[in-house]
C-alpha cells in the first residue's frame, strides 16, 4: 500500500491551490482561458530513469512537457516505444503517489484503463513517480477543434463524444468514478477512449481511502449540487456518478463552444476575477443560466437534458450516449 504525503486534508488544500491558479497541466493541448503552461526546468529527472531506459530502449530522448507546483511531466522516446513520466516532488508527491495507487487497482479493469496495465511507479521520502505508455491519440478537446472553428464538420467530434460516454459508462459500471473529468483527460485511440490523470479516482469497493474533494473540482465543470456539498463544510465530499455525468456534459459543452456552460455574462461578471471559492459562492447565490452553442443547437439540446436536471432525475452516461447517437452530425 502506498502511503500518501500529508493525508486527505493536505491534498484538499493542495487541490485548491492547483485549481485557483490559471495554469493547468495539459499534456497535449493549450487550454484557452487558462493561461500559459509553465515548463519544467529541463534537467533530466533521476526518478524512474532506469525503468524508462529499460522500457524505451537506448538511446532515449527526454522531452519536458509541462510542470507546476511540484509535478513534472516528461515524454520519453526510444527505439522500443514512447512513455509518459510523471514526477512529483515534496507536496506534489502526494498527487503522484495517489495516482499510482489508483492505477494499482483499476489498471486494465475497464477498456478506458487498458494502457495502465503497463504502469510502473516508485517513491522515496519526498518524491513519487509513475510511468505509463505515451498515448498518441487526440484528446477530446482536440477532436472538437473543427466544431469550435465552426467548420460544420461535426461527425468526428460526435463519434468521439459517444466513445467517451461508453468509456466512462464502463468505469461507472465497475463502481468507480474518475473524479477529474475534463476534455483533456479523455484521449481518443482507434475504436476506444482512454482516461488519464487518475489521481482523484475512487471506488467504494476499493481499499483506497477516498480523496477529500473540498475545493477539489474545477468549478466551471461542477454541478450545483456538488458545489453546494463541497462548500457546506460538513466533512469530506465524494463525487458521485451523477455528479460525474454533469461534469461530462459540461466538458462536451466546453469542448464544443470554447466557453464554459454557465453564462457568466448574464450576471455581468468575469469568472477569472474570482477564486474558486468565491466563484462557488456566486454560483450558489445567483444560479447563472446556461449559455448557448449557436453553431450546434442539437448538441446543446442534448447536453441541456443533463445540465438542467437534478441529481434525482439526471440521465446516466448511457442515456447521454443514446441521446448523442440520435443527433445529426
Amino acid at each position: 500500500m502506498i502511503e500518501f504525503f500529508g493525508g486527505n486534508g493536505h491534498m484538499a488544500r493542495r487541490r485548491e491551490q492547483l485549481l485557483s491558479a490559471t495554469r493547468q497541466l495539459a499534456i497535449r493541448d493549450q487550454r484557452p482561458g487558462l493561461g500559459t503552461l509553465p515548463k519544467v526546468s529541463g534537467s533530466w529527472p533521476v526518478e524512474g530513469r532506469s525503468d524508462l531506459e529499460e522500457l524505451a530502449g537506448s538511446p532515449t530522448q527526454w522531452q519536458p512537457i509541462a510542470g507546476r507546483y511540484g509535478v513534472e511531466v516528461w515524454r520519453v522516446t526510444g527505439p522500443q516505444g514512447e512513455w509518459m513520466l510523471k514526477v512529483g516532488r515534496n507536496e506534489g508527491g502526494a498527487e503522484v503517489a495517489r495516482e499510482a495507487a489508483v492505477w494499482g487497482r483499476i489498471a486494465g479493469m475497464v477498456p478506458a484503463t487498458a494502457h495502465g496495465k503497463h504502469v510502473r511507479h516508485g517513491r522515496s521520502a519526498e518524491t513519487a513517480w509513475l510511468t505509463t505508455p505515451w498515448l498518441r491519440g487526440q484528446s477530446l478537446w482536440a477532436m472538437f477543434h473543427p466544431v469550435r472553428e465552426r467548420t460544420g464538420q461535426h461527425a468526428e467530434a460526435l463519434a468521439a463524444s459517444i466513445q467517451a460516454c461508453m468509456a466512462i459508462a464502463a468505469v461507472h459500471q465497475a463502481q468507480w468514478v474518475h473524479g477529474d473529468l475534463q476534455p483533456h483527460h479523455i484521449i481518443l485511440m482507434p475504436g476506444r477512449a482512454q482516461l488519464i490523470d487518475w489521481a482523484w479516482g475512487w471506488s467504494p469497493s476499493s481499499d483506497l481511502p477516498a480523496p477529500s474533494t473540498r475545493g477539489d473540482s474545477l468549478v466551471h465543470l461542477s454541478g450545483h449540487e456538488l458545489i453546494a456539498r463541497t462548500r457546506s463544510g460538513q466533512g469530506p465530499v465524494l463525487i458521485s456518478q451523477a455528479d460525474e455525468v454533469w461534469t461530462l456534459a459540461a466538458s462536451l459543452w466546453w469542448a464544443a463552444a470554447g466557453q464554459w456552460p454557465r453564462d457568466y455574462r448574464a450576471l455581468g461578471i468575469d469568472p477569472t476575477a474570482f477564486t474558486p471559492t468565491e466563484l462557488s459562492k456566486v454560483i450558489l447565490r445567483n444560479d447563472p443560466p446556461l449559455g448557448h452553442i449557436d453553431h450546434w443547437p442539437e448538441l446543446e439540446g442534448a447536453l441541456r437534458t443533463v445540465l438542467e436536471s437534478s441529481v434525482e432525475t439526471r440521465p446516466d452516461v448511457l442515456d447521454l450516449a443514446q441521446c448523442l447517437r440520435g443527433l445529426n452530425p
